[in-house]
């Protein structure tokens, strides 16, 4: 942190989704950071022409419900039929206690969905305690834990669904790379989103130096078949490690 502001990163993951992470100072508030973040990505030469909105599918509130990301200079045009607009960029946004992350999906994906949680003690019973364990996990297992928790919110997102959906249907397959795959939920033949095959991976990540860290998940549907590596990397910098 330089003169009270958090350093923000902003670096390349698996499936060529973009991420950008950076902690909180007390005063700011997490949507506005969140939404600059996500503006500096998407048009880092036009950032004001970035419009981040929400609306819950459910009761139709602003306030709450999947992040949508539109790009003013290319809706400009006033047809609805205008085939040559470009697809709004899926985005997903994520809040921990002190640090906003947000995630961009590469052109053509069909889902994206990121959280994050910070690795310390608390987290690590919160979550032991949400997936079901029956006595606090020994501290290996708790912090695996918190990676659990994060996978699952991701896939939650990714497929525009509640965590109940997700702690019933989730299926993860973890695979030689460091990443993982979670196959569609059994609920997929009334729901698109559901019959999804998604991959995932999970960093480590920093975001102020010598503080505590973060477990940071992302789950995505490309268009095709991903043959990326993506093999973590480690270090206190927050590049990645699991």
């Amino acid at each position: 942190m330089t003169g009270g502001i958090a350093e923000t990163r902003v670096e390349p993951a698996p499936f060529g989704i973009r991420l950008a992470w950076r902690a909180l100072a007390a005063d700011e508030d997490r949507r506005d950071v969140a939404h600059a973040l996500l503006a500096s990505m998407l048009a880092p030469a036009d950032p004001g022409s970035v419009r981040v909105t929400r609306q819950c599918p459910a009761c139709g509130s602003s306030a709450h419900g999947a992040p949508v990301a539109r790009l003013l200079n290319a809706t400009a045009s006033t047809s609805t039929a205008d085939a040559t607009r470009p697809p709004d960029p899926l985005i997903s946004i994520s809040y921990a206690p002190g640090l906003v992350a947000v995630g961009v999906a590469p052109a053509g994906a069909l889902a994206l969905g990121i959280d994050v949680e910070l690795d310390s003690p608390s987290t690590r019973a919160r979550v032991a305690e949400a997936l079901g364990s029956a006595r606090p996990p020994r501290t290996r297992e708790t912090r695996g834990a918190v990676a659990a928790w994060t996978r699952l919110e991701a896939v939650a997102k990714a497929r525009r669904a509640g965590l109940r959906g997700a702690y019933a249907d989730a299926s993860f397959t973890m695979l030689g790379d460091g990443t993982w795959r979670a196959d569609p939920s059994p609920a997929g033949a009334d729901d698109p989103a559901q019959a999804l095959t998604l991959h995932g991976a999970d960093r480590r990540i920093t975001p102020t130096p010598n503080g505590a860290s973060a477990i940071l998940s992302l789950a995505c549907a490309p268009r095709r078949p991903s043959t990326q590596s993506a093999s973590p990397t480690t270090g206190s910098s927050g590049r990645a490690s699991a």
